[in-house]
């Protein structure tokens, strides 16, 4: 079977876009590296957060390769990254851990929800650095916080200087 040039282009683009659109559905805000940080989701236009009533690692997993990190080291409860100013567009995400995105779950529909921002979902992932920097005014200045047992703490500073 011979496909012309143009359907071919046709095709390509078709791909690209759904790989695009696919890829863009979700993000992490606020974790200091691209495989952590608070959940989001973009839909109608916006991007708005997810609950985190029964949120669980096999929702991590589902998230972690969306996004193509690393497997997940810890699902986020208590909006632990910040709380959004979006809407909450998914509570109760129930997902088996196979799923390939949180879109392919069954859900009670978009912004059915009876929840706050102080309950936002997170994730860190095994390809997250582990580190990160709050508070400061860029992306690159802020307190030094590392990630261990299962929360994050401070660096203690009384011989930290410019080789730490």
């Amino acid at each position: 079977m011979m496909i012309s040039g143009a359907l071919l282009l046709l095709l390509l683009i078709s791909t690209i876009t759904t790989h695009n659109t696919d890829n863009n559905e979700i993000r992490l805000v606020n974790g200091g590296s691209q495989c952590s940080g608070r959940v989001e989701i973009y839909h109608s236009g916006e991007w708005g957060t997810v609950c985190d009533d029964i949120w669980d690692m096999n929702d991590a997993e589902v998230v972690c390769r969306q996004l193509g990190c690393g497997g997940a080291l810890s699902a986020i409860h208590n909006d632990q990254f910040g709380e959004s100013s979006g809407p909450i567009w998914l509570e109760d995400v129930g997902c088996l851990g196979s799923e390939s995105s949180l879109s392919q779950y069954t859900h009670p529909g978009f912004e059915s929800h009876n929840s706050g921002h102080d309950e936002d979902a997170g994730v860190i992932f095994s390809d997250s650095e582990q580190i990160r920097l709050v508070n400061g005014s860029s992306q690159c200045s802020g307190r030094v916080e590392i990630y261990h047992g299962g929360q994050w703490g401070t660096v203690c500073g009384d011989i930290w200087d410019m080789n730490s």
